[in-house]
C-alpha cells in the first residue's frame, strides 16, 4: 500500500515538471534551431550542423538593404512605442481613476485593434491614406503601428495603476502638491515598471510586425521583417537565421539591462 502511495506521489511530482519542460521546449525549441543555424557553416537552411562559423553575420552586415531595414524598424518601433506610451498613459489614468458615462465604450474602442484582424486594419488604413491623399512613408507607418500597439501599452499601464493606492496621491495633494507634481513624484515612480514593460512590449510587437508593414511600406521604408520575406523569395540561406539570432540577442540584452540597471522586471 505504501509503495503505491509513493509511486503516485512521484507521478504527481514528475508530471508537472514534464509538462513544464514540454512547454519550454515548445517555446524555446524553434529559437534554439534558428540560433544554432546562424552559426552553422552549411549553406542550406535548415541543414545538419557542420562546423562553427561567423560568415553569415559578416554577410548580413555587408548587405546594405538589411542594415537600412533594421534602422527603419528601430525608428518605427521606438516612435510607435513612444507615441503609444504618451497617448496611452493619460488614457490609462482616465480609465482607472475616473468613472464617467461611456467608459466601457471608450475602453472597447481603444482595445479594438486587438480584436480587428491586422489585414482588415491594414486595408482600412491604406484606403484612409489614399482617400486623404497622404503618401505612404515612414511617418504613416509609425502612425499605423502606434494605433496597433497602443492597447498593449494601455493594458500594461492599467494593470500597474490598479495596484497603486489612490490615498497616496490624495495625501500628496493634501500636503500641497498639485496634480502634475503628484503624478511625477508619486504616481509615475509607482507605475514605472508597467509603463516600461508596455513600452518594450510595444517596441517588440512593432519591430516584428508583418501585416501592417506589408500593406503600408514603400521601397524606401521597408522594415526588417518585410526585407527578410523579400529576401526569402529568391533564396533561403542561413543569413535569415543570422537575422533571427541577432533579434533574439537584442531582446535578451534589453531585458537584462532593464532588470539589472533600471530594476524593471520584464516577463517575456
Amino acid at each position: 500500500m505504501s509503495s503505491r502511495i509513493q509511486f503516485r506521489r512521484r507521478i504527481s511530482q514528475t508530471l508537472p515538471l514534464l509538462y513544464l519542460g514540454l512547454v519550454y521546449l515548445f517555446i524555446l525549441g524553434p529559437m534554439a534551431v534558428v540560433f544554432i543555424a546562424a552559426f552553422n557553416s552549411a549553406r542550406a537552411f535548415p541543414s545538419p550542423f557542420e562546423s562553427f562559423t561567423l560568415k553569415w553575420f559578416e554577410s548580413l552586415f555587408q548587405k546594405r538593404e538589411f542594415i537600412m531595414a533594421m534602422g527603419t524598424s528601430v525608428r518605427v518601433g521606438v516612435g510607435a512605442a513612444g507615441l503609444a506610451s504618451l497617448l496611452g498613459l493619460p488614457l490609462s489614468i482616465l480609465l482607472v481613476r475616473n468613472e464617467f458615462r461611456g467608459k466601457a465604450a471608450v475602453n472597447t474602442i481603444f482595445m479594438s485593434p486587438l480584436i480587428i484582424p491586422q489585414v482588415t486594419l491594414s486595408i482600412a488604413l491604406l484606403q484612409l491614406f489614399s482617400l486623404t491623399h497622404v503618401r505612404l512613408s515612414e511617418v504613416t507607418l509609425t502612425f499605423a503601428h502606434t494605433l496597433f500597439v497602443m492597447p498593449f501599452v494601455i493594458r500594461a499601464t492599467v494593470s500597474s495603476l490598479q495596484f497603486v493606492d489612490p490615498s497616496l496621491e490624495e495625501a500628496a495633494m493634501t500636503m500641497g502638491a498639485n496634480r502634475i507634481k503628484t503624478f511625477f513624484l508619486i504616481t509615475l515612480p509607482l507605475i514605472r515598471a508597467g509603463v516600461t514593460a508596455g513600452f518594450i512590449l510595444a517596441f517588440v510587437i512593432s519591430f516584428i510586425n508583418v501585416p501592417l508593414s506589408l500593406f503600408l511600406t514603400t521601397p524606401g521604408s521597408a522594415t526588417l521583417p518585410i526585407r527578410v520575406f523579400a529576401y526569402m523569395e529568391s533564396r533561403l540561406d542561413p543569413v535569415v537565421a543570422a537575422v533571427g539570432a541577432l533579434i533574439i540577442v537584442m531582446v535578451m540584452l534589453v531585458s537584462i539591462i532593464l532588470e539589472k540597471v533600471a530594476k524593471v522586471r520584464l516577463i517575456l
